[in-house]
């Protein structure tokens, strides 16, 4: 199982979130390039990256794309591009996705772009996705939040292997616009149909453990894979959200379909799971 160690960052400091909320926000006083090196040194096979209010605003700065190029010139300088690096916040555009990947960047996250097209196309009319935007506060901008409608649809086979599926939900509905929307979709519902197009890789985040440093949510994970186990071909599922002590992967690991890989923020910052233990325990393929 691939340990994915977590950078989240806002212009070129490492910060975390609590549950999403973009107003309990954490600053850690080491940089996202000294973690990025911390990790690297360890031997790590892939580093996630996430620019949180890229997720929120649906662009990413100049300063973040600075730390973002470094960060990937410090991969291949230290590990000789043995360590894939994925990368999500605020990817909105194919531009965005061909220019992240010339830099040498491996997987990007997308969600809310793929996410509110799905939507729509479940059923959901235009009017009923402006009130779950008001009921989260906001306005819904379609031009912001999906400024180009077919991209899912439009992108090579070979790219959409490369892009990995944001499915952040909190019960039996997906968030979306850096979780502060949510919506009546079925989390596996929209990993069923999206595999069905050729995307192969998902990332499913509880929000409401993400940061909480409570423990992975087992029994929704649980739920969620045995509702996938009839897909096919089977999709590849990362997990985040709440994940505190060993015991927690071990758990995952033992599920009828482990997932692939599980991302690790807080607790490592926190020193709450030791990185060259889990790496060691987990041997990485």
């Amino acid at each position: 199982m691939l340990i994915i160690p977590a950078i989240d960052l806002k212009q070129n400091k490492t910060v975390r979130l609590h549950q999403g909320k973009f107003d309990r926000v954490s600053v850690y006083s080491i940089n996202p390039e000294e973690a990025a090196r911390r990790y690297l040194c360890l031997g790590i096979k892939r580093l996630h990256l996430i620019v949180l209010w890229g997720a929120k605003e649906g662009s990413i700065s100049p300063l973040e794309q600075q730390t973002i190029s470094r960060i990937i010139q410090l991969r291949d300088a230290l590990s000789g591009n043995k360590c894939a690096l994925q990368l999500g916040g605020g990817i909105r555009r194919e531009a965005q996705i061909s220019y992240f990947f010339s830099l040498g960047i491996d997987y990007l996250i997308v969600g809310t772009s793929f996410l509110l097209p799905l939507a729509l196309e479940s059923g959901f009319s235009l009017g009923d996705l402006k009130r779950f935007y008001q009921n989260g506060g906001k306005t819904l901008d379609l031009e912001k939040e999906v400024p180009e409608f077919e991209l899912m649809e439009r992108l090579e086979q070979s790219v959409r292997e490369r892009i990995i599926v944001a499915v952040d939900y909190q019960g039996e509905e997906i968030a979306l616009s850096g979780w502060e929307v949510t919506i009546p979709l079925l989390p596996e519902y929209c990993i069923e149909t999206l595999t069905a197009r050729g995307y192969r890789t998902f990332l499913l985040t509880n929000i409401e453990r993400d940061g909480t440093m409570e423990g992975v949510d087992v029994d929704s994970i649980n739920r969620i894979i045995l509702r996938l186990s009839r897909v096919f071909p089977r999709p590849n599922i990362l997990i985040a959200g709440g994940i505190t002590r060993q015991e927690d992967i071990e758990t995952l690991s033992r599920l009828s379909m482990p997932p692939q890989g599980v991302v690790v923020g807080k607790a490592l910052y926190q020193k709450r799971l030791d990185l060259f233990q889990l790496l060691s325990r987990f041997p990485q393929e």
